[in-house]
């Protein structure tokens, strides 16, 4: 392993003044020492920038930048922009890592020849110790796209289904991959923008490895943008960030329009998993939906729906079997214009499952796993 690479550690920092000595202090208790910690104070007003300033002055790896409130993802680009890594992580400043995290993910990097490395993550309930979990696999994994539709087949099913999570702050990345394709986070995205980083990441790997070891813990605040923002909110965030991936990928001959469709239903997918039995929850998110279709958004979902249609047999083999059918199904519903068709899909959903038991029964030799 080369021990000369150097790390960048991003962390945005933005009124965390009574988490940031804990945060910091796990960066600087990693045992692989060749490292940059950027500090990005974000218009902080509780004395976190004077803080960040005073870890600098302790520790030449520490740089710190301050900048006007613009949000987590400006923050983290501005770090970005200023890296000198050949690898690159993010931390936020209320969260903190195991001391081993950047020496065991940079081994891999280094020894594997991988473009990414993903670390298990704890989530800490701060309201409810044991509502506190582990986002991990028991085994060590390593995956690879030898041809394109393998790789579409890999962002539906792991990466838009959240078998790997969403954050961005559990992963090792390669400088050179995010400057020769033009990375950088979402600023006009409120919420999902770790999703949206991660996805185009990965779109942009040739292979990537998963470490079976919890790294990262994530602290978990009642207030995050992600938990506060309601249902409605949550579609309309989703539903933005798919057509942001059409714009961001049309270009690209490995993304066909079919597989465009099937990222708008694996960015709602969580929500369609959950359909509420409540009656008034059900016309809520009738209601988020109808809205989108009555914005200047309207005629690209309705067009996306349209080549989902006439796309079934293309979505289904990206997508497996019950994925693929919920996409069609989701799309007749925005086409007949009766978003109450949701109960419908739920139903669907469950003869999916027999249908792909049956399936996987009668064909094993078949690549058709949702």
């Amino acid at each position: 392993m080369r021990r000369d690479s150097l790390v960048s550690m991003i962390v945005p920092v933005y009124n965390k003044r009574d988490y940031l000595e804990t945060c910091v202090n796990s960066l600087r208790a990693q045992t692989y020492t060749n490292l940059e910690i950027i500090l990005v104070d974000d218009g902080s007003a509780d004395g976190s920038g004077e803080l960040c300033d005073a870890y600098a002055r302790e520790d030449s790896r520490i740089r710190v930048i301050h900048q006007p409130n613009c949000g987590a993802s400006s923050a983290r680009n501005t770090g970005l922009d200023a890296a000198g890594g050949d690898y690159l992580c993010f931390v936020d400043a209320d969260d903190r890592v195991l001391d081993t995290m950047v020496s065991e993910m940079t081994a891999v990097l280094e020894g594997e020849g991988c473009d990414l490395c993903v670390g298990g993550i704890m989530v800490l309930d701060e309201k409810d110790e044991f509502n506190s979990h582990c986002l991990t696999h028991p085994e060590p994994l390593f995956f690879q796209f030898p041809t394109p539709r393998e790789k579409h087949q890999f962002l539906c099913q792991r990466i838009l289904y959240s078998q790997f999570g969403w954050s961005a702050c559990t992963q090792l990345f390669r400088r050179d991959t995010i400057e020769r394709n033009h990375l950088r986070f979402e600023t006009g995205q409120k919420i999902y923008e770790d999703m949206d980083f991660f996805f185009r990441y990965v779109a942009c790997c040739r292979n990537f490895r998963f470490i079976p070891k919890t790294f990262y813990i994530y602290r978990q605040h009642g207030d995050s943008a992600i938990h506060t923002a309601a249902k409605q909110e949550r579609i309309h965030w989703m539903l933005c960030l798919a057509r942001l991936w059409e714009r961001t990928l049309e270009g690209q001959s490995a993304f066909p329009p079919s597989y465009i469709c099937a990222g708008v239903i694996c960015v709602v997918c969580g929500l369609l998993n959950d359909i509420p039995r409540i009656e008034a929850d059900q016309r809520q998110i009738v209601q988020a939906f109808d809205a989108f279709r009555a914005s200047e958004n309207g005629e690209w979902l309705l067009g996306q729906a349209r080549l989902a249609v006439r796309n079934r047999d293309k979505i289904i083999r990206v997508c497996g079997w019950g994925l693929g059918l919920r996409v069609y199904g989701f799309y007749k519903s925005i086409l007949s214009g009766n978003m109450a068709a949701f109960n419908w899909v739920n139903q669907l959903r469950k003869w999916n499952e027999i249908l792909f038991e049956w399936k996987e029964l009668c064909l094993p030799d078949k690549n058709m796993s949702p």
